[in-house]
């Protein structure tokens, strides 16, 4: 059944060599008892473990029922030692987390055995070593004898070949030696037994077959096989497999033998995921407040078109010559401020752009447009009757020739005194009529009305007040509405000159109502100032078109964020068509865009630093695991060598590293999370009592 031919194995340590076994032939018969004499270092367990298959020969072969070994693999060793070899070890090598049970069916797991047929398997060889009321006891508390009875139930449970024993008696008292050797003769009777031991009188009395050997030779041979029968190479092997669910019951075993450490370790390990879920808690929960509020406030502010556009490749390269900053010279250099102006390129906004949009607002989307203003730069005095000089004294003025060069208006953030109101709802939908009326004009008449504009707490500029309304403030602060109301002005069109221009030729402007912005809104759409809407630039453009000039500018107020969205692709759509630095290109700015896109930039530049040092802190917490798993392995060494030794694979030993790391990964995410939520409930109520934003950290979308 098995045959060694010329075994030899050298041991190789720096430059000393040792030979182990050398030129050994050997032939063991289907059933027998055999015994391995010899003294220490001999090679009696080399020779042992070589027929195991725990180690492998340099050269020779080992046939196992006709079939070489020498093209194996480690799967076919692993195959083999879990189909056809039983250990029994001199220190018994019981599992100490498993019960005595679970040890004995460890073998037949590997082999694949279903739970129920692995029990009843396992009880039957427990009952034959005289164990079957002991099932569910550990190792601790088990006798020597026992302890040995239970590695020798777990060697014969999955029903092997060959039983090899290594010093099987060496640890236990005489009597309790006799037992084991008796279990063992009785098991040597339909099963190949090798046993390896020191002692002589028990070789003698119990084996049937005694082998020396003296310095890696065989010396003698009680009774060989003396005619050896050419076997067929039809040895089959079945292959090992501990599925994943196997190896985490044996993990959590072994994490409740250790578990106020196992405790640690995963608090330890969830200390970075506490810091990485705070992090993102916080920065998830700010997005979408600052999304909420584009979405909720300042979606009613327009997407502007004026004539300038800023050059952001130019002012990226701007620079100071290579100046030094702070020099130590007693001498001013000249600096050419129009530089500035050189950041700024023409928005040419074209005939054929504004019908592009006009068919968005008028076709492609006319429901999700609430409204729209087009601005013109235009010739225009506005004039108010002094009492003290009995003449006309010009308030205002707009030159046609006005060409924003400023960020803040390129931006839309500066308005003039005199504008023109939006169409459709915008204003309704932002603005309260606090006293009087909306405008209601008389273009025949030459007559036209307008709305003056205060802030959310009625104030109006106290230059205003003074210089364009005739107020004066040094006197009092409060105004009534109805000495506003009814105020009335002339509009001369055209650069007004108080000597040559003719007044008569000046259209009435009246004052007839207020208006401040809803309080539910935070969209400012003017400053303080007049409002007049379409049907004046009408008459303009009807009567003094050479006063106006072309577009200078474009305000569309979209009805939703999803609308605003859908119009910025219908904008781009047109830009599309030009190279990146063509100057046809006409950007458009959304301030609500520009606004949330600096906070969130600013926010997730704090979050990727948080969350770079709570990424340490979980570096730090993953060595200590692994640190905790080296540390684990080297106190499992046996528990690895008998696993091995049943046949087990190393994916399947590592699988069970793999899977105690597993379970205290998860707890730690578990533990974790769970405090990340706990810790989350006061971090909330703090930020809402230090900035007044309720449930700002959170971890769900």
């Amino acid at each position: 059944m098995l045959r060694l031919t010329n075994i030899n194995k050298t041991y190789i340590t720096g430059t000393f060599s040792q030979k182990a076994l050398n030129n050994v032939s050997l032939d063991f018969r289907k059933n027998e008892f055999v015994t391995i004499l010899g003294p220490s270092g001999c090679g009696k367990t080399t020779l042992l473990n070589i027929i195991g298959g725990l180690d492998h020969y340099d050269s020779g072969d080992l046939i196992i029922s006709g079939k070489s070994t020498k093209e194996f693999k480690d799967l076919d060793w692993d195959m083999y030692r879990n189909n056809s070899i039983g250990f029994i070890f001199q220190s018994h090598n019981l599992i100490p987390h498993l019960n005595v049970l679970q040890n004995v069916e460890l073998g037949l797991t590997l082999s694949g055995v279903s739970a129920s047929e692995r029990k009843a398997r396992a009880i039957e060889v427990l009952d034959e070593v005289g164990l079957k009321n002991h099932l569910h006891k550990r190792p601790n508390q088990l006798s020597g004898g026992e302890s040995q009875r239970v590695a020798i139930a777990r060697a014969l449970a999955n029903n092997p070949d060959v039983v090899l024993a290594d010093e099987p008696t060496g640890s236990l008292d005489s009597v309790t030696s006799i037992q084991i050797l008796e279990l063992i003769k009785r098991i040597a009777q339909d099963k190949l037994v090798i046993m390896v031991t020191h002692n002589t009188e028990l070789a003698n009395k119990y084996a049937n077959r005694i082998v020396r050997l003296k310095d890696g030779e065989v010396i003698d041979d009680t009774n060989p096989v003396a005619e050896v029968k050419e076997l067929k190479g039809d040895f089959s092997l079945k292959k090992t497999s501990m599925n994943f669910m196997t190896a985490i019951v044996s993990s959590i075993n072994n994490i409740r033998t250790k578990l106020g450490r196992t405790i640690l370790t995963a608090f330890a390990g969830s200390i970075g995921i506490i810091g990485i879920a705070l992090i993102l808690s916080l920065s998830n929960g700010l997005d979408q407040e600052i999304s909420a509020f584009e979405r909720e406030t300042l979606s009613g502010y327009p997407i502007t078109i004026t004539t300038s556009k800023i050059d952001f490749e130019r002012m990226r390269t701007f620079n100071v010559e290579d100046l030094e900053a702070y020099p130590d010279t007693d001498y001013a250099l000249a600096y050419d401020e129009n530089r500035l102006t050189s950041f700024f390129l023409p928005n040419l906004i074209t005939t054929e752009y504004i019908d592009y949009v006009d068919r968005y607002v008028k076709e492609v989307d006319p429901l999700g447009i609430i409204g729209i203003k087009y601005t013109h730069n235009m010739n225009l005095s506005l004039l108010r009757y002094d009492e003290g000089s009995s003449d006309y004294e010009q308030i205002y003025a707009q030159q046609l020739d006005e060409t924003p060069t400023n960020p803040g208006s390129v931006f839309g953030f500066v308005s003039r005194f005199f504008t023109q109101l939006p169409e459709g709802d915008v204003l309704a939908n932002n603005y309260d009529l606090i006293y009087g009326n909306m405008p209601a004009n008389q273009p025949n008449e030459k007559k036209f009305q307008v709305v003056l504009v205060v802030d959310e707490y009625n104030r109006i500029y106290q230059s205003t007040l003074d210089n364009r309304l005739g107020f004066d403030t040094t006197t009092t602060t409060e105004f009534p509405f109805s000495s506003i109301v009814g105020l009335d002005f002339k509009l001369y069109i055209g650069s007004y000159d108080d000597e040559t221009s003719d007044i008569a030729e000046a259209v009435d402007i009246e004052i007839s109502g207020i208006v401040r912005i809803k309080e539910s809104s935070n969209v400012s759409l003017f400053y303080n100032g007049f409002g007049y809407d379409q049907q004046l630039v009408d008459y303009i453009l009807d009567n003094h078109p050479e006063e106006i000039g072309s577009v200078s500018g474009i305000y569309i107020y979209p009805d939703s964020f999803e609308d605003k969205e859908e119009l910025a692709d219908y904008l781009n759509a047109y830009n599309d068509q030009f190279s990146e630095n063509s100057l046809s290109r006409i950007e458009y700015v959304d301030q609500a865009a520009t606004f949330t896109s600096m906070v969130k930039g600013v926010i997730d530049t704090i979050s990727i630093v948080l969350i770079a040092f709570a990424a340490i802190s979980l570096v730090v917490s993953s060595i200590m695991i692994a640190i905790i798993t080296y540390i684990s392995v080297l106190e499992r060494i046996k528990e690895i060598g008998v696993l091995r030794a049943l046949g087990a694979r190393k994916k399947d030993v590592s699988r069970v590293f793999n899977a105690e790391n597993l379970v205290i990964g998860f707890v730690s995410g578990v533990v974790g999370i769970g405090v990340a939520l706990l810790l989350i409930i006061p971090i909330n109520r703090i930020i809402e009592n230090l900035a007044e934003m309720p449930n700002v950290a959170k971890l769900s979308a």
